[in-house]
């Protein structure tokens, strides 16, 4: 997994909407003919990059919830979470295009 600076502030990709369905009442990540639904912890992450919030920042915000879990398994889950959503490019982390 490449390595995630925790200053990066991401943000969704060019074309990407973060949308709530408004039955279900679930978030969808979407771009032209696709659709990805957040689950869990996940869709917080999402809603905390779309705040402009740096990774470091969406970490306190989720320990603060999240008193149970580690802060660094908090910091271990969001790097995978936004390497594996900017490998599909819904995310932009850092200087990328």
């Amino acid at each position: 997994m490449t390595e995630i600076d925790v200053a990066s502030r991401p943000r969704l990709a060019r074309g990407v909407r973060l949308r709530r369905d408004r039955i279900t009442g679930k978030l969808f990540l979407l771009r032209p003919e696709q659709g990805f639904e957040l689950q869990g912890s996940a869709s917080e992450v999402v809603r905390l990059c779309k705040a402009k919030l740096s990774i470091a920042e969406i970490v306190d915000r989720l320990a603060e919830t999240y008193r149970d879990v580690t802060r660094p398994r908090i910091v271990e889950d969001v790097a995978r979470l936004l390497a594996e959503m900017s490998g599909r490019g819904l995310i932009v982390v850092g200087d990328e295009p």
